[in-house]
């Protein structure tokens, strides 16, 4: 199974990754919208502005995220990051936020 976010191929998980967000959220709504040809796509939306729309194929999953994204593969975490945000990479995957916007 490929496996694509933002357009960039990353490993794929069994079970997936977890979201973390930088700037939190109270509420959220999500909706599935069944494909004639088989293909699902799976809507998130956030109170904080983060929309994630996830396109799930028969050969691949594409997931699109309206923010910048780092990966933290030693731990299967996605860091949906704010604008001020600066990470930092570590040698074994993980990924640390070193500055968070506070609005």
């Amino acid at each position: 199974m490929k496996t694509f976010l933002n357009g960039k191929e990353m490993q794929f998980v069994d079970g997936g990754y977890e979201y973390v967000f930088s700037k939190p959220y109270k509420r959220s709504n999500s909706e599935t919208i069944e494909k004639g040809n088989g293909n699902k796509l799976y809507i998130q939306m956030y109170d904080n502005g983060v929309i994630i729309r996830t396109l799930i194929g028969e050969k691949e999953v594409n997931t699109l995220i309206n923010r910048n994204v780092e990966i933290d593969t030693k731990n299967n975490k996605v860091y949906i990051l704010e604008k001020d945000d600066e990470v930092k990479k570590h040698d074994d995957g993980s990924v640390e936020i070193i500055k968070s916007s506070t609005d």
